[in-house]
């Protein structure tokens, strides 16, 4: 599949993807010390809902566009839309932030950001994009290659961010090696891995995969707005979190029942997998 961000910004995945994203920030900030991001993926950082490859798939009218008038939405999506909100000051929805522009704003001065994009139209739209902070830096760089290069970081806490386009028909595997290299140098970090929920065998066994390298928690989270099926469009995506923040399978439990019911457009559905520490 193509899953370049332009195409599908603001679709159901992105609502889950950067929900879960700024409840991992949220709950990096509760600790004083500085603590790093690495977004492999970032893609261009800001999308026009209205740009003719918006207009061409508007997945974000079955995604953000449902929820934007959402009046007593559960926390996890409420912090969603105010921070999607603050990027549309008039109120109306035409301007949706993608991961590198949501987390500078939830960052603090010593918390740096490493957004890695490779491919040029959206490297120099990111670099735009993003203001001129001394604790941002943007890359045009390969993010499986950024893995091995930027960690662990120098603040010894931090959050990765693993969110590729799936153009390669071996990605979800590429993305599992790189993940696991990455946990040999950096095992205390959070990841945050998002896929396209397509093949369920193929993903447990990425998921199985990565749990053998050793005693980790990790947190899976699956929504899907139809029945997900290997071919055609894409109706549902996976979240699979490493090391995941303290109270997130809480709030996700109270989100993604109303969140599948307000994105559903077919049987729509959800479950989460928690394994602890032993």
């Amino acid at each position: 599949m193509n899953y370049r961000h332009a195409f599908h910004a603001g679709n159901h995945a992105d609502v889950l993807k950067h929900a879960v994203l700024l409840n991992c920030l949220d709950a990096l900030k509760r600790k004083p010390t500085a603590f790093a991001v690495l977004d492999t993926h970032a893609g261009r950082g800001l999308y026009d809902l209205l740009s003719d490859d918006a207009l061409r798939s508007p997945e974000w009218q079955g995604g953000i566009a449902r929820l934007w008038d959402w009046q007593g939405a559960p926390p996890l999506v409420a912090r969603l839309l105010t921070a999607v909100r603050a990027f549309n000051a008039d109120g109306a929805l035409r301007t949706y932030p993608g991961s590198p522009a949501l987390i500078v704003p939830a960052l603090r001065d010593g918390d740096p950001l490493s957004a890695c994009e490779l491919h040029p139209e959206e490297h120099a739209a990111l670099r735009r994009a993003l203001p001129r902070q001394a604790n941002i830096q943007v890359h045009a760089r390969d993010g499986w290659e950024a893995l091995g290069a930027l960690l662990p970081p120098p603040q010894k806490r931090g959050l990765v961010l693993i969110d590729p386009p799936y153009e390669q028909p071996n990605e979800l595997a590429i993305a599992g090696q790189g993940i696991s290299a990455a946990l040999k140098r950096f095992a205390h970090g959070m990841y945050l891995w998002w896929r396209p929920l397509k093949s369920e065998a193929e993903l447990n066994a990425a998921d199985a995969e990565l749990r053998a390298h050793g005693d980790l928690a990790t947190l899976r989270a699956d929504l899907w707005t139809d029945t997900p099926a290997p071919q055609g469009r894409l109706v549902g995506s996976s979240l699979f979190l490493i090391n995941p923040p303290f109270g997130l399978d809480e709030a996700l439990h109270a989100a993604l029942p109303m969140l599948a019911n307000r994105l559903g457009a077919g049987a729509h559905g959800w479950r989460i997998n928690k394994v602890d520490k032993s």
